[in-house]
């Protein structure tokens, strides 16, 4: 029995036979390193951080067989290629690389129109603040148009949307194959329910944090 305040590392041996899914929180750090002037090198400091992390669990507790890929659609079969816009020699590009030659399957966790149709909602939704697309609706409508109330149903409408992919996002890593492990990487933030019966191992180096730092004080 552990002493009061001590855990006990757990063997290795008790969570090779359960479902294990590494969970890599992210930002468009790429893109974002473009848009900010922000140091590619520590860009990919955090992508060599989670490789070696990765590389960690899959010594130990066997290869992976999935990568959830964010932004790909359920229906699409997609290679190795859809990440080299990244670049080829980048860390996040030969991370995805080493996983796919060790036999990992890229597979989306989301549905094309229901990306299109949130950004679409969001985008309306921001546009409704600028008092130029105001007075366009006024016009047309009429001055006594409410657009708290407008606003109020774009929430709803947003909720709804965000609500509805994260069920669907859940129920596809719900069919990760018994005694095997999968490897989500995902926007920080977005809500996503891990399914029962899946050990969740959340890799975050401390190079994310000092990107995120970064884009806060830039922004």
């Amino acid at each position: 029995m552990a002493e009061l305040g001590k855990i006990e590392k757990p063997e290795a041996e008790s969570f090779k036979e359960k479902r294990k899914l590494y969970i890599v929180p992210t930002l468009p750090f790429e893109e974002l390193a473009l848009e900010m002037d922000i140091d590619k090198a520590k860009v990919e400091r955090f992508w060599g951080e989670v490789r070696e992390k990765i590389e960690y669990f899959r010594s130990t507790y066997g290869n992976i067989g999935t990568v959830y890929v964010e932004g790909m659609d359920e229906e699409e079969i997609k290679g190795i290629e859809f990440f080299e816009r990244f670049g080829k020699e980048s860390n996040h590009y030969k991370f995805i690389k080493t996983l796919a030659e060790a036999g990992a399957n890229l597979k989306g966790i989301d549905k094309t129109e229901s990306l299109r149709q949130a950004k679409l909602i969001f985008e309306e939704y921001s546009k409704s603040f600028s008092p130029d697309i105001m007075e366009i609706h006024k016009g047309f409508y009429g001055k006594d148009i409410d657009f708290d109330k407008w606003r109020e149903y774009l929430v709803k409408k947003i909720q709804e949307m965000q609500d509805g992919i994260s069920k669907h996002a859940t129920e596809i890593i719900a069919r990760l194959p018994e005694n095997t492990s999968g490897v989500l990487i995902f926007t920080e933030g977005r809500p996503i329910e891990y399914p029962a019966g899946i050990d969740v191992f959340q890799i975050r180096p401390p190079a994310f944090d000092e990107l995120e730092k970064l884009v806060r004080d830039k922004v």
